[in-house]
Formats: structure tokens, sequence, C-alpha cells
């Protein structure tokens, strides 16, 4: 088996801790008392605390936004379906490089992972005006 890790086929580096592209915008930046999972690869359940806080704080249901659909998101989801979670996609709210890529992966996650809702539904779930 070859590895390649020649820069020139993909940069990985958003991924990294210290890195421009894993700093948190201020207005996305937690708040005192809200917890701050460092995501350490493509899922947000891989290699992380997320499970045991979510699990501490009693929750059953996540709701997913984010980029890139078919690479991060998508593990997300996958990772809390494994752990039992009901996992809701916001479906208006993630974005993927290829249009056609992006609704595969919807339609693969609506298929076998997760509820698709839109913002506005997601809104109406929680009953917040």
């Amino acid at each position: 088996m070859r590895f390649d890790l020649d820069p020139s086929h993909g940069n990985r580096t958003h991924c990294v801790v210290g890195t421009w592209g894993a700093e948190i915008i201020d207005e996305l930046k937690p708040h005192d008392g809200e917890h701050l999972i460092a995501k350490k690869g493509f899922g947000g359940f891989a290699n992380t605390a997320l499970d045991t806080v979510l699990r501490n704080l009693g929750v059953t249901t996540c709701v997913i936004s984010g980029v890139t659909t078919c690479v991060c998101v998508s593990n997300t989801i996958r990772g809390g379906v494994e752990y039992n979670y009901r996992m809701i996609l916001v479906s208006d709210a993630v974005a993927e490089v290829n249009r056609d890529s992006h609704d595969a992966e919807l339609k693969t996650m609506s298929r076998a992972f997760a509820d698709l809702k839109t913002t506005d539904e997601v809104v109406q779930l929680f009953g917040v005006s």
C-alpha cells in the first residue's frame, strides 16, 4: 500500500489544531459553561468526548449542519447513528463543493441515517419564534 504525501494531492491542514483552518470565529465561540469539542478528524464523534458530553446532558437527538456534506457532515451523522442518537440533518444548512455529490449524499442520509429537515422545520420543532 502506498501513501502519497505529496501536498498537491490535497491539503488536510484545515483539521489541525492551531492552524487558521481550525480557528473558531468570534460569533461561534462558546460562552461560559458551554462545551467545546475539538474535532480531530472528519467526524464529530471520532476520537472526541462528544458522546460522553451528550449522554451526561441526557441528549438523544442531534441536529447537524456544516460543511462538507459528503465528508464531515456525513461522517458525523454516521457516527451519531453508531451511538444510537436520532440524527436530524438540516438540509439547507449544509454545503458541498459539487451540487450533484451534495444531492446524492442528502438522499443517502435520508434513506438510512438521518431525518432531513429545513432550518424552518427545525425552528418549529424546537418552538423557537
